[in-house]
C-alpha cells in the first residue's frame, strides 16, 4: 500500500510493503488515481482533512478561476470531497483505512459516486458482488469504466526473494494494441528495465499460456544484474479486446527471482520459480 508519509508530502515510490521495502511496479488507477494505507490513525488522517480544508479556503483568494477549489457535499465526519476546474476527489477513513483519490476531467457526480461506493478490504477477502479489488479496498459497481490501471505486486512469505507481479490495464483506444507477443518482447527488452541482459530460455521460447481462461504468451529467462548477479523472470501477456461485448483487459503476471532479497534465506532456483509461475497463472481468474 502507500506509506502513511504520502499523504502529506511527496515521496519517491510511495507504494511499500509494511517493512518500507518498495513495491516497484504497482500502480492503483480505477477512473483516477488512488492513495491507500492502514499506516494513518484517525488521528493523523484528521489532521491530513484539516489541512485539505485549509488549503480550499486559501484558494478562495486566488486570482483565477482554475486556482481555485470548491468543496463538495460529504456527509461522513472523516471525509471530505473536492473539485477543480480539471480535477477532483476526496479523502475518506473507513476501518482503519485512510484513501485519497484524484481524478482527471471526472464530473463531480462520478467522484462522489466513488466515494459512497469505496469500502475498506481485508486481506484475502473476494467479494460477491461486481466491483474492482485494490489493496485494503473494494470499489463496488458493475457500470463501465473509464480508465483502469490496476497493477499489485506480492511476495511470498516463505521466499522473500519472490516478486510477483499482477496488472489489470482496460483496453482504450488512443493506446497501442499490442499483440501477447509483442508486448511481451517489449516487457523484456526495456519496459520493466529489469538488468543488463535477459536470455529467453528454449529454442523456441514463446510458449501459450493462459490467464483467466484467456491465451497469451509466456517466456521464462535468466536475468543478469547490472551488478552481473544472475536471476531468473517468468513473464505471461495476454491482449485486451477492445471490442469484445465483455470487458477484456490486457492482463500480465510477472514473476521474478530476486536473490538478494532472499533474507537469508536460500534463493529458490530457476526451476523452482518457473513452478510458482505456472502455479500463480494456472490460479488467475477473474470473480
Amino acid at each position: 500500500m502507500d506509506t502513511a508519509k504520502s499523504f502529506t508530502e511527496l515521496q519517491d515510490s510511495p507504494i511499500r510493503f509494511a517493512d518500507n521495502v518498495v513495491a516497484p511496479l504497482s500502480v492503483f488507477a480505477y477512473d483516477g488515481g488512488f492513495k491507500i494505507s492502514r499506516g494513518l490513525s484517525q488521528n493523523a488522517f484528521d489532521e491530513v482533512l484539516n489541512h485539505a480544508k485549509e488549503r480550499v479556503a486559501a484558494s478562495a483568494d486566488k486570482p483565477y478561476d482554475d486556482q481555485r477549489i470548491t468543496l463538495l457535499p460529504v456527509k461522513e465526519s472523516h471525509g471530505l470531497a473536492w473539485k477543480n476546474m480539471e480535477n477532483s476527489g476526496f479523502y475518506v477513513y473507513r476501518d482503519r483505512v485512510a484513501v485519497s483519490f484524484v481524478a482527471d476531467s471526472v464530473p463531480e457526480k462520478k467522484t462522489l459516486n466513488i466515494l459512497a461506493n469505496t469500502r475498506a478490504r481485508s486481506d484475502g477477502e473476494v467479494p460477491a458482488m461486481a466491483g474492482v479489488c485494490l489493496p485494503g479496498l473494494f470499489v463496488e459497481g458493475d457500470g463501465p469504466d473509464e480508465l483502469r490501471n490496476i497493477g499489485v505486486t506480492f511476495r511470498l512469505k516463505a521466499h522473500p526473494d519472490v516478486l510477483i507481479f499482477f496488472h489489470d490495464l482496460k483496453v482504450l483506444k488512443d493506446q497501442p494494441q499490442l499483440t501477447s507477443r509483442q508486448k511481451n518482447e517489449f516487457v523484456w527488452s526495456s519496459e520493466f528495465g529489469v538488468g543488463k541482459a535477459v536470455k529467453l530460455h528454449g529454442v523456441f521460447p514463446w510458449r501459450t499460456v493462459k490467464l483467466d481462461g484467456r491465451e497469451g504468451v509466456g517466456t521464462f529467462a535468466t536475468i543478469t544484474r547490472r551488478n552481473d548477479a544472475t536471476d531468473y523472470g517468468y513473464l505471461v501477456t495476454v491482449q485486451g479486446d477492445l471490442n469484445a461485448p465483455t470487458d477484456t483487459p490486457d492482463l500480465l503476471l510477472y514473476v521474478e527471482r530476486n536473490a538478494s532479497a532472499s533474507q537469508g534465506k536460500t534463493p529458490v532456483t530457476a526451476d523452482e520459480l518457473e513452478k510458482i509461475g505456472e502455479e500463480v497463472a494456472a490460479s488467475i481468474r477473474r470473480r
